[in-house]
């Protein structure tokens, strides 16, 4: 360095990137050699290793200049210290140079150069042919070897196998251009002045020749970029808009889908139908000019077209199908949501439920009894939930048989006359090989009929007795006249009056009215059995109800029984009475009941030692309410279920309340007072009071006009506990299938109804024992202005919850709109499509009791199927 004096110092830091920059090219940014070893290091390690062996070596040289500047006397030190730097760095300049001529190939041939990755010249892994392979291909040498290619058969490691003009050629360090790339880029990597960078407090940055930011993703995967334009797939999303466009995108045509303006605004192009602005949708009118704007709910709030203004116009079915959409979702979000779980559980030892209201309730008719066993554990406080004196009496609570001990809850029959247990043989028939049929002659009252048989293997006074009441069954022909039937109500059975062996006498008689009788003679295939249709009582609901509730509660806690916290049922039922004479004060006291019932039980669990509370009341009243209105109704209503747990909970020492099931009046029970006033007062009395539910209604069940079949309490029963299953059990929410928003517009009513379980359909319901399904499926319509009743012409389900009525012609004011309502007996035909079914099955057995109207073979020994029923209910119309 004797002569250093005579060249013009470069500091290697600034022609170290000068230098670099001849070898690294765009065409070999896609090459990556980053699992490569150098010897026994790894290409990184060696990297770094170099870069720090390079640094200390400008570091030297830079302060070896310094000092050559500042003192003459330490030239020959600087010199020296200068040439060692340059021999530490004579390694690196010679890779450089040594790929100067690769470069300048590369850079000539950029369209020539396709990466295919390593290859392994020790194996031939991947196996590459003598001639063979597609003109650019480039394989970096990963492992040195003697693989013989066109005539090559020394690989180096990093060398390069490139297939140019048909035949395999070696690039001697190939791979190191890519390992300039990571000297170069200290800790990123650079293709033709543009930086791939993972050490700048992102996951990963892209910068330009000069420095700046292109494009950065942080370590949440979020992408900033300083282009206006987003490209994925074929839409375009463009902050580079025109036209007063903060944002827009666009399709792979370059047509605005939608875009915000420079206010904020969103702005769609000139075809678009509809925006959905967070609740409020403005949607263009396909009737005509204008747009409609609808609120949250579906429904319309502004109409700038008029047509939906006119009475001529029906609900669209794009109209239909949106309503339904947003109708269907909120029905969903009603299911889904919380339960009530603030309500008492049956967590005592002993947990009761309480059964409330009329007749209904007691199995009044229902004979006879079928739950005469206990599947579970389900206890009562004497022989009876009913206890000893019930139907309309006014006396006191006190336990059938006189032992208020705890005992299996079973349904019995109990004489309405005098409150004994009646004994009834399972099954009684009689079958005479032939019958003869004649006709007393009578002077006043119904017709009688004489049945005689010569049949003698037939005594009839083995099981019938005057006054008893029997059914026939098999007479043919004209004759079948004399057999029991079904329909509206049981009819043409027989009341006897005269019992012999082989002859029997009665009137003809019905619920309302007599039948004449046909005689006939040597008739066959005959059968009499007795009719157990008396106004007496036997199978309870609430007893079936419990069990089966209890069946699933065990399920769910995956036990057979638990005799340590034991289900209870008290009812204090009585016949014929309004709410009024069942409410807190009467001079009956038949609400003192009630009180009594519930000390007994709290009596009996001390004396077990075990807790007990009240879980529950039920409630089935209104059909004695022939004069109360809804008002009325509502608040005393109100004021009865206050009273009753204040009087209760302190019996049992609780504090939190329990539940209340109410199944609203329906069937031929429904009283016609205004516009469904009873069933409504009750409906709207649960949606305000937290831990009241509606479980189910009636009307589908089997009846004997005004009160249910045997099979049809262990229907309702079925329903109820399905429900309270869901509520109490699962902590679950639920709401009935209910008409909740009726829309009129011209002459077409537009129901928005709650759905348990889409979709609506129609299904026949039974009255008396046979089936009906209703031209309107049990709606009504009254004007709201009159009271008159409008003539339907059509009402028909047109969507999972919606409902269409068409009127015959458009009314001039706001309508009522009914749903079950007295003149259709209490009933109609719209349900859900719960797959539920029952434990219980449909039974009927020939000598039972029951009427062989109910022998029908498609229910026969099959479960109860428990699809819910609408509720009876009643709205006054919106204009729509």
């Amino acid at each position: 360095m004797a002569d250093a004096d005579q060249y013009t110092p470069i500091p290697l830091r600034q022609l170290a990137p000068l230098v670099a920059a001849l070898i690294v090219k765009e065409s070999l940014s896609g090459l990556d050699v980053s699992g490569a070893n150098v010897g026994d290091m790894s290409i990184v390690d060696y990297t770094k290793a170099v870069n720090e062996a390079t640094s200390q070596a400008l570091d030297a040289a830079d302060r070896a200049y310094q000092t050559s500047e500042s003192s003459s006397q330490s030239a020959d030190a600087a010199a020296n210290a200068a040439d060692s730097a340059v021999a530490t760095i004579s390694g690196a300049a010679a890779t450089l140079a040594q790929n100067t001529a690769l470069a300048s190939l590369v850079a000539n041939n950029p369209a020539q150069f396709t990466n295919r990755g390593g290859w392994d010249a020790a194996k031939n892994s991947p196996a590459l042919a003598s001639g063979v392979g597609a003109e650019g291909d480039l394989y970096i040498v990963t492992v040195a070897g003697a693989a013989t290619l066109d005539g090559v058969a020394d690989w180096s490691l990093l060398d390069g196998a490139w297939y140019h003009n048909g035949a395999w050629q070696r690039l001697a360090n190939a791979g190191y251009p890519t390992i300039a790339q990571v000297f170069q880029g200290l800790q990123g990597v650079i293709a033709d002045g543009v930086t791939l960078n993972s050490q700048t407090g992102h996951a990963l940055t892209l910068r330009d020749v000069v420095g700046y930011v292109l494009t950065a993703i942080d370590g949440a995967g979020n992408i900033s970029t300083a282009g206006k334009q987003l490209l994925l797939g074929s839409t375009l999303l463009d902050c580079n808009a025109k036209g007063n466009f903060l944002f827009r995108q666009r399709d792979n045509m370059g047509n605005v889908a939608w875009g915000v303006r420079e206010d904020g605004s969103p702005a769609f192009p000139q075809g678009a139908a509809r925006a959905d602005l967070g609740p409020i949708s403005v949607t263009t009118n396909s009737g005509g000019a204008g747009v409609l704007i609808k609120d949250k709910n579906g429904f319309i709030v502004l109409d700038t077209s008029g047509t939906y203004g006119t009475s001529a116009v029906d609900f669209s079915a794009e109209e239909i199908a949106e309503r339904d959409r947003m109708q269907l979702a909120r029905s969903a979000a009603v299911m889904a949501g919380p339960g009530d779980l603030l309500r008492a559980r049956p967590v005592w030892g002993i947990s009761v439920s309480l059964a409330t209201g009329q007749s209904e309730m007691m199995g009044y008719v229902s004979l006879p009894a079928l739950s005469i066993t206990q599947p579970h554990d389900n206890i009562t406080f004497g022989q009876d939930p009913r206890g000893q004196v019930f139907g309309d009496s006014k006396d006191a609570w006190t336990p059938r048989g006189g032992d208020p001990s705890p005992m299996p809850l079973v349904a019995v029959n109990v004489s309405q006359t005098d409150f004994s247990t009646l004994k009834f043989p399972s099954a009684l028939v009689y079958k005479p090989s032939t019958v003869d049929v004649t006709v007393p002659a009578v002077t006043s009252g119904n017709p009688k009929i004489t049945l005689s048989t010569n049949d003698t293997s037939i005594d009839f006074t083995t099981g019938f007795s005057v006054g008893q009441v029997i059914q026939c069954a098999g007479f043919t022909g004209a004759a079948a006249k004399n057999n029991e039937t079904g329909g509206l109500w049981y009819s043409n059975y027989v009341t006897l009056t005269s019992v012999a062996a082989q002859t029997i006498t009665g009137t003809c008689d019905g619920v309302w009215w007599g039948w004449t009788p046909v005689a006939v003679t040597g008739a066959t295939g005959v059968s009499i059995a007795p009719l157990r249709i008396t106004r007496d009582f036997g199978e309870q609901q609430s007893i079936a109800a419990l069990n089966f509730f209890r069946g699933l509660q065990l399920d769910q806690r995956q036990m057979v029984s638990d005799s340590t916290r034991r289900l209870a049922l008290l009812s204090t039922c009585v016949s014929g009475m309004p709410l009024y004479n069942l409410s807190k004060g009467e001079d009956n006291n038949v609400y003192l009941r009630n009180l009594q019932s519930a000390t007994i039980a709290k009596q009996q669990a001390d004396k077990l030692g075990v807790s007990s509370g009240i879980f529950l009341i039920e409630f089935c009243q209104g059909g004695s309410e022939t004069t109360t209105n809804y008002d009325t109704y509502g608040a005393l209503l109100s004021a009865y279920f206050s009273d009753i747990k204040d009087d209760l909970m302190p019996i049992f020492g609780q504090d939190v309340d329990p539940f209340i099931e109410i199944v609203p009046i329906s069937g031929m029970n429904m009283p016609s007072i205004g516009y469904n006033d009873i069933a409504r007062a009750q409906v709207d009395y649960v949606k305000k009071t937290p831990g009241a539910y509606i479980a189910t209604v009636g009307y589908p069940a089997i009846d004997y006009g005004f009160h249910y079949s045997s099979n049809g309490e262990r229907y309702v029963a079925a329903m109820r506990a399905k429900v309270r299953h869901r509520i109490i059990n699962q902590g679950m929410a639920w709401r009935p299938l209910i008409m909740e928003k009726a829309t009129l517009r011209g002459k077409t009513i537009l129901l928005d109804c709650h759905v348990p379980y889409s979709p609506m359909q129609v299904l026949p319901c039974w009255r008396g024992q046979s089936t009906v399904t209703f031209d309107d499926l049990g709606f009504g319509v009254y004007d709201g202005a009159t009271g008159a009743t409008l003539p339907i012409a059509s009402a028909e389900i047109v969507g999972e919850t919606q409902i269409e009525i068409t009127l015959g012609s458009a009314p001039s004011a706001p309508v009522w709109v009914t749903y079950g309502d007295s003149s259709h007996q209490g009933s109609g035909n719209v349900f859900d499509s719960d797959p539920a079914v029952s434990r219980d099955v449909y039974q009927w057995w020939e000598g039972n009791g029951a009427p062989y109207s109910e022998n029908i073979s498609d229910l026969l020994n099959k479960p109860y199927s428990l699809q819910n029923p609408m509720i009876n209910y009643a709205l006054k119309s919106v204009e729509g």
